[in-house]
């Protein structure tokens, strides 16, 4: 069976990169993605258009290459979490997390039981692995211990309930929301602001202590790169089209400086 090899990474103490796609559709974005060397991609259903048809051609795309499929479903509902997980997500991101049963009940959803209450099924994309499983308990255990959970922390609700969030059981990971979380704290887009960087360190600190990993999504290098070294593990950097953007503005800046040169 197909190793979540960002789950495995991550238990080993590894970092892992990411980014996350709002925009794009086409297939090749995982091929630019796995070469590029990111460990995962995020599809974000939350903000963006996907639906559940687009994403099933992308994740299951992505089961035949090296990198890891997330979805950050719209919200924390069994129909959202099961559906995206029998399309082929290999993790579920779910947005504004506030409380342990919450957490809960997230993992409830994603796990077969006896741990949680997902539905049996086998899409025909992982027939194979159901058939050369052991067993029908064997597979559906594995499909339990290979699916990544993530609850976002993105409310002053949410990190005050953090350790009991980061202590649910089947709960991988804490990501953080900065954006969100600067301004439900009345500090809209400060995510540098003493206030929210200690809130920020809080969730690290939990996740530490409760043995969990904690990440963190935005578009500073230099804050990511922060992050790290306070312990972060699973880093979220930028988005689709915003790395072409920055990519082809650093680009023309220099193909312009050549040219002034020139003149």
């Amino acid at each position: 069976m197909r190793k979540n090899a960002v789950k495995s990474k991550l238990k080993k103490g590894q970092c892992v990169f990411g980014t996350m796609i709002k925009e794009i559709l086409n297939l090749g974005i995982v091929d630019v993605l796995e070469i590029a060397g990111f460990d995962y991609f995020v599809i974000d259903m939350e903000h963006a258009r996907y639906d559940m048809e687009t994403i099933a051609d992308i994740l299951q795309y992505t089961r035949k290459s090296d990198i890891t499929g997330v979805v950050r479903v719209p919200r924390l509902d069994y129909a959202y979490v099961a559906k995206a997980l029998d399309m082929g997500a290999e993790g579920i991101w779910v947005p504004h997390l506030d409380t342990p049963e919450e957490a809960g009940q997230l993992a409830g959803y994603a796990k077969y039981p006896p741990q949680g209450i997902r539905g049996a099924a086998v899409p025909i994309f992982r027939n194979r692995e159901y058939q050369q499983a052991e067993s029908a308990a064997a597979y559906y255990q594995r499909c339990n211990d290979e699916v990544l959970l993530i609850a976002q922390i993105e409310s002053a609700r949410a990190v005050g309930n953090v350790a009991a969030i980061a202590g649910t059981p089947g709960i991988d990971v804490c990501m953080m929301g900065t954006n969100d979380l600067s301004l439900d704290m009345g500090y809209p887009g400060q995510g540098s602001h003493p206030e929210v960087k200690k809130a920020v360190q809080q969730v690290v600190d939990a996740c530490q202590k409760a043995n969990i990993v904690s990440g963190n999504h935005i578009g500073s290098l230099e804050a990511l790169r922060y992050w790290m070294q306070q312990g972060m593990q699973m880093i979220t950097y930028s988005f689709d089209f915003q790395l072409i953007i920055d990519s082809a503005t650093a680009a023309l800046t220099i193909l312009n400086e050549g040219n002034l040169k020139k003149e």
